[in-house]
Formats: structure tokens, C-alpha cells, sequence
């Protein structure tokens, strides 16, 4: 059962660990596939992270929660004043000082 597409391998790695330190087992597909991008589309080289047992689902997808969730600071916003890119968790623009609560979505 396909429980989480990665957006590179050293994610998928990341998220393997995650949920085997819960003690669940996944298997990860298309590890080898992202030399592939041009010959197939692109979404077919996602590594892919499927569960052994569903029976998991419940506690992996709630471990996958947290960890999207935990990268909410990863976000960038650009400022609407300068053009710069800043961290979405600053409540200014660290290159003009413009606020910026208004850009965010």
C-alpha cells in the first residue's frame, strides 16, 4: 500500500527512518529512478514509500503529519516590497523591514 511520495531520495530516507523508529515497516520504491527524468514523466520517479502491513496506516500517516507539518518553516515567502525571498515563519522582511503578515496565503 503506497503511503507517501518523496520529493527526492534523501527524503525518503528520512521518512523510512521516521517510521521504522515506530516500528513500522515500509518498503521504497523507485529508488533508482531519478536518472530516469526525461525518458519517463517525472511524477513516475517520486520514490515512494509503501507499507508492509496496513494495519500501520493509521499511526504512519499521522507520523507523516507531523513531520509535513514540522517543515511548515521551510516555506518561503517573497517580499511584496523588495522581491526577496524570506523564511515564512520571519514576521518581517529581513532585507527592507516591510511587515509581512499581509503576504502570507
Amino acid at each position: 500500500m503506497l503511503i507517501y511520495s518523496a520529493e527526492n531520495l534523501q527524503e525518503a530516507y528520512l521518512m523510512v527512518g521516521l517510521l521504522q523508529q515506530a516500528g513500522i515497516e515500509v518498503t521504497l520504491k523507485n529508488e533508482n529512478l531519478q536518472g530516469a527524468i526525461g525518458e519517463i514523466p517525472f511524477t513516475h520517479t517520486y520514490p515512494e514509500l509503501h507499507l508492509l502491513d496496513e494495519r500501520d496506516e493509521t499511526l504512519a500517516r499521522k507520523i507523516i503529519t507531523e513531520y509535513e507539518s514540522s517543515r511548515e518553516h521551510l516555506k518561503i515567502i517573497t517580499c511584496p516590497a523588495c522581491g526577496e525571498e524570506n523564511p515564512a515563519n520571519f514576521p518581517s522582511c529581513w532585507a527592507c523591514e516591510t511587515q509581512l503578515g499581509a503576504s502570507r496565503t
